[in-house]
């Protein structure tokens, strides 16, 4: 399967904002990794009125700022998935 049709190309998905090759299905609330798949897949759209999560850059970005990153080769994601626990990772890195 194209990866068209895997989680890391869907609008229903949000990256682990540390492990961005797993993440949090919004549709089915639970937990993939970026190569599942589901019949729910939509395509994300960029909206101008939308935030974005980038997670190569670990940024937000706002509506149309988006396709100039996706034109750039980055992907954009409605959100990024902050699990409970990832708090502790970051502060601890620090």
């Amino acid at each position: 399967m194209s990866d068209d049709k895997k989680c890391k190309s869907c609008y229903y998905w949000r990256p682990h904002v540390l492990y961005p090759y797993i993440g949090l299905c919004v549709k089915h609330g639970k937990i993939t990794t970026e190569d599942d798949t589901c019949e729910h897949f939509t395509d994300i759209k960029v909206d101008k009125n939308t935030f974005y999560w980038i997670p190569e850059i670990r940024t937000r970005v706002y509506g149309e700022e988006a396709n100039i990153f996706i034109n750039k080769g980055y992907k954009v994601y409605v959100g990024a998935y902050v699990d409970p626990d990832v708090r502790d990772e970051i502060y601890g890195a620090f």
